[in-house]
């Protein structure tokens, strides 16, 4: 399942990280959350390499523009961020780890731009726990957030706690305040796995259109559908589900308890 996982809400997490990264004012390089050098030669530097950052260009010159700024000032914790988020554009993804928990590390948890981009990528290398960890911190340090709940929903789905998972995906819910599609078809796959079908199968309906050519999806809301189904004498609903079964391309990559209940 994990890796199935990682394709459908793994990726799509990743594009909205950066579709709202590009918005905020720290990305636009209009703040900045440890002390910036006060030196002529930072002043002439650090912006030109946030400005190849945001326009995805000369990414080797703008990691050698923070690499300089931290060995002059080994403190100034946004310089590791963005050495960091080249590396990422530079699908350098476990070297951008470090340098991200470096920038967080020294942020002392003043910034959720650090938190979540270490937490999302740790997640995508692999690093699981570590994930967790970070995205807990963010419901700590920005409850107001519903990241951090999200991401605590997503890791569920590799460490397994699925009812922690569900706990947390209906806060995250709850406070994103307009539907989201992530959130729902997250919340679709967590009612599943807590064996929660009927609840499930209304939020497989609202994400269809978005998830319809994903395994994880089709295996979930087919299971879903099954068991309703069943439980209902419902021949209409066993069909559907079947259907939806056999759109599934990598059978052997679903969870167990939807691999080993549909094929019996």
């Amino acid at each position: 399942m994990k890796q199935i996982v990682l394709l459908f809400l793994m990726l799509s997490c990743l594009i909205n990280i950066q579709a709202q990264q590009t918005q905020t004012d720290y990305f636009l390089g209009n703040r900045t959350y440890c002390k910036k050098p006060d030196t002529e030669r930072f002043n002439q530097i650090y912006p030109l390499g946030i400005k190849s950052v945001q326009k995805n260009l000369y990414l080797g010159a703008a990691f050698k523009i923070f690499a300089e700024v931290i060995e002059t000032n080994q403190s100034f914790c946004d310089a590791y961020f963005w050495a960091g988020y080249t590396l990422r554009l530079s699908n350098m993804e476990n070297e951008a780890v470090v340098f991200y928990h470096a920038a967080d590390s020294l942020a002392q948890n003043r910034s959720i731009e650090f938190k979540q981009n270490l937490a999302t990528l740790a997640m995508k290398v692999g690093r699981m726990t570590f994930s967790r960890k970070k995205f807990q911190e963010m419901t700590e340090y920005f409850p107001e957030s519903p990241e951090g709940y999200y991401g605590v929903g997503l890791t569920s789905l590799f460490i397994e706690d699925y009812k922690n998972g569900l706990e947390n995906i209906n806060i995250a819910e709850n406070k994103y305040g307009t539907p989201n599609k992530d959130a729902q078809c997250l919340k679709a796959v967590l009612l599943t796995l807590n064996e929660k079908y009927e609840e499930a199968i209304p939020y497989f309906e609202k994400v269809e259109s978005n998830f319809k050519k994903d395994d994880t999806f089709n295996g979930c809301y087919a299971l879903s559908l099954q068991q309703v189904g069943i439980k209902n004498t419902d021949e209409k609903l066993m069909k559907k589900s079947k259907k939806y079964y056999e759109r599934v391309q990598n059978k052997a990559g679903l969870p167990d308890l939807i691999k080993n209940t549909l094929k019996t």
